[in-house]
């Protein structure tokens, strides 16, 4: 969790912006983590300072919340319905908040404090603003969407698109409206005559600095930029990025950036958040994050960025197994399957013990076993298995615990009247612990107990 006052590059930026939130929704008549159009988030909790960009970062090719965190950010009111967002199931998003009220708010979070909690939240919350206070709030708040050919209405002038943002808001109308186009186009490298030219008339890099332009519209102090770069050709996506980041440092604004490009954040970002199904994994200043990665995910992750010198050495690591079910997501830290230093308390259940207990009992030492042993559930953290002898399981456990990691949660394993039990270590889900120069990990290992061991255990991952 990124709590208040947080330290950039040595110094103490006023917070612009904090979200705290979940999302569920029902399938198939089950409540489970919100899952809409791939995209999946679950105990998001972050803050934004002014004029930084902050950047959200996670694997390409699966969504893994990173485009939820905006569609909540960008939050419109149903009446408007202009991109159709929605609530969260808990929580809250608090815009334009104060260090000092940001603390008080995190304290009462903590203390259950839920007087003080509404208080704040009443005040700040882009959720309690209703009718003209909902468009004071969109002014304020840009988004540039990642594929600049879907996101502009067709049948549209430019000059209308540009325009609409600042109409339905009631920012601007009329003749001023139309000079304020211009004036945008302008800005983000454009003739005034290509007010009057429809979107398929225009370029990819042509047509996202129009998207560019719709979002400086209302003149917002954040703005939201998914994928700014990644429908474009690699000679055009340098020319946006300029264009992005001198447009941030003439207009002092807050962005958040959401990408999968590892140099686009090296290039843009002030800070980076790194996101693994639906969970932050790891926050911290951006040399911090990219020079030095602490989580085993963020390690793996930037073992993948090809060197532009052929003869360095690269130890690149490739992560065993398949990203986890949304729907279902792994207990305890939702990376331990696949992460090659999970020990017993990162989230093993008996499920996940029981299916390959039943591989290794039923398959492999099937000579040994037959097809008489059952291995059934006693609880979330034990399980039984009759008809076997306790020391051939024990020896099976022994021999394959080093290449089947969730044999590693069993803590023992005791016959009681012919029925052997397993008993599980109780996992832990990790929080965001603080580590040096406000760098913050969602690793067990870097709990206070377990500190001692993580340097050695991250050195040699790397």
């Amino acid at each position: 969790m990124i709590t208040g006052n947080e330290r950039i590059l040595g110094e103490y930026f006023n917070t612009i912006f904090y979200a705290d939130f979940v999302e569920r929704f029902k399938l198939k008549s089950l409540e489970v983590a919100r899952f809409i159009f791939n995209f999946f988030i679950q105990n998001f909790s972050s803050e934004f300072s002014i004029n930084k960009i902050m950047n959200f970062l996670s694997s390409q090719g699966i969504k893994f919340g990173k485009e939820t965190v905006y569609e909540y950010v960008e939050k419109l009111p149903e009446t408007l319905n202009l991109v159709g967002l929605l609530n969260p199931t808990e929580g809250d998003v608090l815009f334009e908040v104060d260090e000092d009220t940001m603390e008080k708010y995190e304290e009462a979070l903590d203390l259950n404090d839920k007087d003080t909690i509404e208080k704040i939240s009443k005040s700040y919350s882009i959720f309690k603003k209703k009718g003209s206070e909902t468009k004071l709030l969109r002014r304020k708040m840009g988004i540039v969407f990642q594929d600049p050919y879907s996101s502009l209405d067709p049948r549209m002038k430019v000059l209308d698109i540009i325009k609409e943002p600042m109409i339905a808001t009631g920012y601007m109308k009329g003749k001023d409206a139309d000079d304020r186009v211009k004036e945008l186009l302008e800005e983000v490298g454009l003739s005034k005559s290509f007010a009057y030219r429809y979107p398929h008339e225009l370029s990819g890099g042509q047509r996202q600095r129009v998207a560019i332009a719709r979002a400086l519209a209302t003149d917002p102090k954040f703005v939201v930029l998914d994928e700014p770069t990644s429908a474009l050709d690699v000679s055009v996506q340098a020319q946006t990025l300029n264009l992005l980041k001198e447009l941030k440092r003439r207009r002092n604004m807050t962005m958040l950036l959401i990408t999968h490009n590892i140099a686009v954040v090296s290039y843009m970002a002030d800070r980076v958040a790194v996101m693994y199904a639906g969970k932050l994994m790891e926050l911290g200043d951006k040399y911090q994050v990219l020079k030095d990665p602490r989580h085993p995910y963020t390690v793996a992750l930037i073992s993948a960025v090809p060197q532009p010198n052929p003869l360095a050495l690269r130890n690149r690591i490739i992560l065993k197994g398949d990203p986890p079910s949304l729907i279902h997501p792994p207990r305890g830290c939702v990376f331990h399957p696949r992460c090659p230093l999970a020990f017993e308390e990162c989230g093993w259940t008996a499920n996940e013990v029981m299916e390959d207990l039943n591989f290794l009992l039923q398959s492999k030492y099937y000579d040994i076993f037959g097809d008489r042993v059952k291995i059934e559930i006693k609880d979330e953290n034990s399980l039984i298995i009759s008809n076997a002898n306790i020391k051939d399981v024990e020896n099976v456990i022994k021999e394959e615990k080093e290449m089947i990691r969730s044999l590693k949660s069993i803590k023992v394993v005791e016959e009681k009247n012919g029925i052997i039990e397993i008993r599980l270590h109780k996992f832990e889900e990790p929080k965001l612990y603080k580590f040096e120069n406000e760098k913050r990990v969602a690793c067990l290992l870097f709990k206070k107990v377990y500190l001692s061991i993580s340097w050695c255990l991250i050195s040699k991952l790397q």
